[in-house]
């Protein structure tokens, strides 16, 4: 069992598309873009992808919301680098806290 803090990745254009004179701005809608793991969550990354050399099965216990799915994929990809074989589940849940 291990944990993660938020997002791992990010999306970026690639270095053609990061000038802001040039190339024209519609130009993005179908530029190029690659997902790089930020800086300080790559030993987070390493880890699951460590962990998941030892396991058959993930569980993902993210929050229930678009933000939480994302993350979620993010440990999948990060996990499938060490297991690509490993089964994926999700849990689901709401909380029942008073707000």
């Amino acid at each position: 069992m291990t944990c993660v803090s938020g997002h791992l990745t990010n999306l970026e254009f690639t270095a053609e598309h990061k000038n802001w004179s040039f190339p024209p701005p519609e130009s993005l809608f179908n530029a190029p873009v690659i997902s790089n793991v930020y800086q300080d969550k790559k030993n987070i990354a390493q880890n699951l992808a460590d962990q998941a050399r030892y396991a058959r099965l993930l569980v993902i216990w993210t929050d229930c919301d678009r933000e939480g799915e994302h993350i979620g994929q993010e440990i999948v990809d990060a996990a499938k680098k060490g297991n690509a074989q490993l089964q994926v589940k999700r849990a689901r849940f709401s909380n029942i806290e008073r707000a």
